[in-house]
């Protein structure tokens, strides 16, 4: 343990120096070997088994042991360890819900009913939210004893984001919760610090819209400070989180190696910066687990192909050259380049590398039919990416709602999910990959938000230089209003979105439940990548932030 402690002193120490054109070279500095993987891995299974004796050991028929067992899933699903206890999870939630009435009859509790609406909801049973009905008053307002509640009323606005379109009581729940938890954020009403914390974390993106790795970073450390909390479930947390830690270090070391070892990487403009944190950190936001390490790098390889594929196209290229790149991959030749030059070659050369890699990692699982669907999303892709820039060059106004169902195709929704399902190895099936190309609603409506989150990010710099194909644009010419109007109409679709993709997650029964996380997943990327600021392009900012939370900061064990 002694080595690991010396590799978190060196990681903190080095990093908070460094400027962002620095931070791959810092991680190809860090060291881990195979017996420190192993040893945490030892350390984990031995306290796996004291944590699967305690979800058996609360075995009893009444409804308190029952809830018992819920509270403890909602502390491995926070603290980042439910992968570890799926199977039991998934069993006792099945059986616990076929109970539902009795477990709720008498309980009366705000933060235990917010909790089991929580671990239900994420696991696909629909528990109703009528339940919340017992903490209105008469004159239908809320109970004004909950406000003392802290940890209940920040349960139950947790709670609030896995509503759905129907779930009027949410929504009614909203201003309650919101006014008084940000009294306690701003400190105009006490509370313990670990509390108002988590609270302010909270508010900035609740822990359902949030990516599984930061919400347990952030939860060991409120977790710890629980007067009642678990000792074994706290340690195995830690540990956990540490392993973690030893891949993902592996990891950005080899996507860095990887991409500087291309041979086109040392004769990119400045403008094609090295990528490699934050593609990664955009792979890890759609599965943290170790077992998807070499999803998540194939998942950041894709992302810096499609990041130089859209500078390439957006800043460089006319017309006529993104026609031709398109030519290219529709032909989907290696060998032909047709008449591409510079970097529309360059860029053709890199999706060409990056789908042959693919390619003999799906051959060697016996599984091509994986790679067919990856080229054909890739191609949709590319296609509406050269409707935009017509729309953008030729000055072309479409339809806003046209320029939406083409601009969530362009900015590569459809593209990304499938390549995180095809991360997933042999747990994704021919029918996922069927079911995402005939576009359900969930798909559609994140590639939708994709495209309005984006473009509210990007309109100022858009416009700046005269790149109009821009949703934010495009709203403001077609229904005459300011930007800032535009912009709260656009937060209340986006809102509305997140309702329907909790509905069409609950609906969806044909599917895994972990090719539905994918879908969850990247739905919660898009809330990290651009609320606060653009991470993916501001590098000093909330982008820095996440990295020293996931892989700086030091955890005591």
């Amino acid at each position: 343990m002694e080595a690991k402690r010396k590799v978190d002193h060196e990681i903190g120490f080095d990093f908070t120096k460094l400027p962002p054109s620095k931070w791959g070279d810092h991680f190809l500095t860090v060291t881990v070997t195979d017996s420190d993987i192993d040893a945490l891995a030892n350390e984990i299974e031995v306290l796996k088994l004291k944590v699967r004796d305690m979800l058996i050991w609360y075995s009893g028929d009444d409804g308190e042991a029952t809830k018992r067992k819920i509270l403890i899933i909602h502390f491995l699903v926070s603290l980042g360890l439910a992968y570890h206890f799926e199977n039991e999870i998934e069993h006792i939630v099945k059986i616990a819900f076929e109970k539902i009435a009795d477990l709720i009859a008498d309980e009366n509790d705000l933060y235990t009913i917010s909790i089991m609406f929580r671990v239900f909801r994420t696991y696909g049973h629909n528990m109703s939210s009528d339940v919340f009905k017992r903490f209105k008053e008469d004159d239908e307002k809320f109970k004004r004893y909950l406000i003392n509640d802290f940890k209940g009323m920040l349960s139950f606005y947790e709670a609030l984001h896995l509503g759905t379109t129907t779930d009027y009581i949410l929504d009614e729940a909203l201003s309650f919760t919101l006014s008084h938890l940000e009294t306690i954020a701003t400190g105009h009403l006490a509370s313990p610090g670990h509390i108002s914390r988590l609270i302010q974390k909270s508010l900035h993106i609740p822990q359902h819209m949030n990516i599984e790795a930061l919400v347990a970073r952030e939860y060991i450390s409120f977790y710890e400070q629980e007067e009642n909390h678990d000792e074994t479930l706290l340690k195995l947390a830690k540990l956990n989180f540490k392993f973690l830690q030893l891949h993902y270090f592996q990891e950005l070391k080899t996507i860095t190696m990887w991409w500087r070892g291309l041979d086109h990487t040392s004769k990119l403009p400045p403008n094609f910066r090295e990528r490699t944190v934050e593609t990664w950190l955009a792979a890890l936001m759609m599965y943290f687990e170790p077992q998807f390490s070499l999803g998540r790098i194939m998942t950041a390889k894709f992302y810096l192909a499609i990041t130089f594929l859209d500078d390439a196209c957006d800043t460089y290229a006319s017309i006529d050259e993104v026609r031709n790149l398109v030519d290219c991959i529709e032909r989907w030749d290696p060998d032909y380049m047709g008449e591409l030059q510079g970097h529309m070659k360059t860029a053709f050369k890199f999706v060409m590398c990056v789908y042959k890699e693919y390619e003999d990692i799906l051959r060697s699982q016996g599984r091509l039919f994986v790679l067919e669907e990856m080229i054909e999303e890739f191609k949709i892709l590319v296609r509406t990416n050269l409707q935009l820039v017509k729309w953008a060059r030729e000055d072309c106004m479409p339809s806003f709602d046209e320029y939406i169902e083409a601009g969530g195709a362009e900015i590569g929704s459809y593209a990304t999910i499938a390549c995180s399902i095809m991360g997933l190895g042999e747990i994704s099936k021919k029918i996922d990959f069927e079911w995402l190309r005939s576009r359900p609603k969930v798909v559609q409506v994140l590639a939708a938000k994709t495209r309005l989150m984006d473009d509210i990010t990007d309109y100022e710099e858009d416009i700046g230089k005269g790149y109009t194909a821009n949703a934010l644009n495009y709203y403001i010419k077609q229904h005459g209003v300011t930007k800032e109007e535009a912009i709260k109409v656009f937060d209340k679709m986006i809102k509305y979105i997140n309702k329907i993709v909790n509905e069409e997650c609950l609906k969806t029964t044909h599917i895994s439940r972990r090719v539905l996380n994918q879908i969850i997943n990247y739905g919660r990327s898009l809330d990290v990548l651009y609320t606060s600021d653009d991470v993916f392009n501001h590098r000093e900012g909330m982008l820095k932030e996440y990295i020293t939370t996931l892989l700086v900061d030091p955890i005591h064990l």
